[in-house]
């Protein structure tokens, strides 16, 4: 059972992202407990990943943000992307100078002031083996990290800062191209991790062994004490009561406005009655004007009354209705393919590069969809690659009879440096900008997000602009190689994507280690590498 601590790690205060165009956040409040886990969770595109940016970066130069950040301890951040740029594994592990002095002592030309450097560190380095064992990667601190998976190179970014106890860690999507046995190991570290950590993650397996949950929606930034399942029965019950109090508003403004109605309809009627004794001269006139003039401004009193409780519930009404968030959505689907058969692929006796020893053998008909697993580092992205590379680089091994478009977990084939739409465009010219736009906008990924350099959007929006270019490219091709598509993209989203593999007519190649992804693209047939 986790120690509950009251110690800050941060404290954030009147926090703001705007552009000219539009608002990501302004003016949160919050803080990050220590030692504890907290997440960040979010639609895609809501500002996640600029918020842990900015928490990160401290001091901010940029005219677009203000407010304050105050760290209460150290602090390191693990980007969404981009996350290694070292050679060797020791390198990664930020111990280069401690290694060579430890190989200087271990082939007897150790130095002085390498003895100096190692003074009170002579355990370290069965941490690190230790380490590295746990998460399966290897213990050469000289092996080379292009040589590693992405789920490698994930494990081997978290493992260095795992080394540092003492840091509180910002964490952008870490379970992304892990497999579940990683994703074990890396819920068991965060939890033994003693400064905290927040996460950002739409990981339900990872998201609910946390402590605290940030929610940031366009209203601001919640926080709930307890894991997401905890979170989502919580904000279901506010949504509904919410959304009673709404209809309680709209009866309640109805009924008034019936009250009203037949409180003018009874004045109408009793005024008729007063003129009609008037012209009868039963009653004197000038005590019947007096029972008039008294009766208008009761009337006027009650018509004034009622009007101000009206305007008071509908004020009430559509504050309500503001804290409802404003979700359209989304729309996405591959376009339709003539219905094929026969055998489009197979793969006999192919050894990897990298990866499992075993040859592949592997075939696949028109239509047919399968699932890839296998732990990382087994040659999976290596697979799907030597296929999709068939046309250009053909291998023996390989039949391959269809059109195939390989989505790799970078999204390579899109430029960061041009803009969404220019990048939509090179992949198909002979669609208008509007269409794209507006096809973009069905994603919302709207306004000038647009014209923005593809290395501005989030993790999700980037995969998102290339499952659209995929599903727009020309000719469509009959088989996709999908490597983790759903990593990055929210809860929603994933349905989404998850939905139009279904409903595609191609043959499908996916590995992915999200079991209840995997489960809605109602993919049953696996091929299995570690076997």
């Amino acid at each position: 059972m986790r120690l509950f601590m009251t110690q800050q790690a941060c404290v954030i205060s009147n926090l703001t992202l705007e552009f000219p165009s539009k608002v990501i956040f302004q003016n949160l409040n919050f803080t990050l407990p220590k030692a504890q886990v907290s997440a960040l969770i979010g639609r895609n595109g809501q500002g996640k990943s600029l918020l842990m940016q900015l928490l990160h970066q401290t001091q901010h130069s940029s005219p677009h943000c203000s407010g304050q950040v105050s760290w209460q301890m150290h602090h390191a951040y693990l980007p969404q992307l981009h996350r290694l740029k070292a050679a060797t594994i020791a390198e990664a592990l930020e111990v280069s100078q401690l290694h060579r002095a430890f190989k200087n002592v271990e082939h007897g030309t150790a130095s002085f002031e390498d003895y100096e450097l190692l003074e009170d560190s002579w355990h370290l380095p069965h941490e690190w083996q230790q380490l590295l064992s746990s998460a399966q990667l290897p213990t050469d601190l000289d092996f080379p990290v292009q040589y590693l998976s992405e789920g490698q190179k994930t494990k081997l970014a978290l493992c260095s800062l795992f080394l540092k106890p003492e840091y509180y860690l910002l964490l952008d999507e870490p379970s992304n191209h892990l497999d579940r046995e990683a994703r074990t190991w890396l819920i068991e570290h965060l939890k033994l991790h003693p400064a905290g950590a927040l996460i950002i993650s739409h990981d339900r397996t990872l998201l609910d062994q946390v402590d605290h949950i940030y929610y940031l929606n366009e209203h601001g930034l919640q926080h709930f004490t307890g894991n997401y399942a905890e979170f989502f029965e919580q904000y279901q019950k506010n949504v509904t009561s919410l959304e009673q109090s709404i209809q309680q508003s709209q009866r309640d403004i109805k009924q008034m406005k019936h009250k009203q109605h037949d409180v003018l309809m009874k004045a109408q009627k009793r005024e008729r009655a007063g003129n009609k004794l008037r012209d009868s001269n039963s009653q004197a006139k000038v005590l019947l004007d007096f029972k008039k003039e008294q009766a208008g401004q009761s009337i006027g009193k009650v018509q004034a009354q009622h009007q101000r409780q009206i305007s008071n519930e509908q004020s009430e009404l559509k504050f309500q209705k503001q804290q409802l968030e404003k979700i359209k959505p989304q729309l996405f689907q591959f376009p339709d393919l003539k219905p094929q058969s026969g055998e489009i692929l197979r793969v006999k006796e192919l050894k990897l590069p990298f990866g499992t020893p075993q040859p592949v053998n592997l075939a696949l008909s028109a239509a047919e969809k399968i699932h890839i697993i296998g732990r990382n580092g087994i040659g999976k992205s290596t697979l799907l690659k030597l296929i999709a590379q068939q046309k250009q680089q053909p291998l023996d091994q390989i039949f391959l009879a269809r059109s195939c478009f390989y989505l790799d977990q970078n999204f390579s084939f899109l430029n960061e440096t041009l803009s969404t739409i220019e990048n939509l465009r090179q992949i198909n010219p002979d669609i208008p900008e509007v269409e794209w736009r507006n096809l973009l906008g069905q994603l919302r990924i709207r306004g000038d997000k647009g014209t923005y350099p593809l290395s501005q959007l989030s993790g999700g929006e980037k995969l998102k602009v290339a499952l659209l270019g995929l599903s727009q490219v020309s000719p469509q091709p009959e088989l996709l190689l999908l490597d983790e598509p759903e990593n990055h993209l929210d809860i929603e989203s994933k349905a989404l994507l998850a939905s139009a593999i279904r409903s595609y007519a191609g043959a499908v190649i996916l590995v992915s280690h999200d079991e209840q992804f995997v489960r809605d693209c109602e993919i049953t047939e696996v091929f299995n590498m570690n076997e």
